[in-house]
């Protein structure tokens, strides 16, 4: 299998594994009132560090959250878990060129 089939077959079972996820789970008004208000929190934290880019980031941060609260996971467990994902992303992409190359030598 190449890579790119690979890549494909992984982001399958990703998406697999977020359906599955949240499947069964439902929400009543109060608690789709709660998640909304966290995504306006952890979107308002990242957007005052820069991180935030549009929409699209905004799709993302619900679909995390709504599985984090499939999960059984409490909102401050969820808003802290948003927000450490979408922080690490941001750090790997602005360093991912600027790995140090490690020294070496031809023995």
């Amino acid at each position: 299998m190449s890579q790119g089939e690979m890549k494909v077959a992984l982001n399958a079972e990703n998406v697999r594994a977020v359906h599955a996820a949240t499947r069964r789970c439902g929400f009543s008004p109060e608690a789709l009132e709660t998640l909304e208000r966290t995504i306006d929190d952890v979107w308002s934290e990242l957007a005052a560090e820069g991180v935030a880019d549009g929409h699209a980031l905004r799709n993302r941060l619900a679909q995390k959250l709504i599985v984090f609260a499939c999960q059984g996971r409490a909102d401050s467990q969820a808003r802290q878990l948003l927000l450490r994902t979408f922080r690490n992303e941001t750090l790997a992409a602005l360093h991912a060129g600027h790995v140090p190359a490690k020294p070496w030598t031809a023995a």
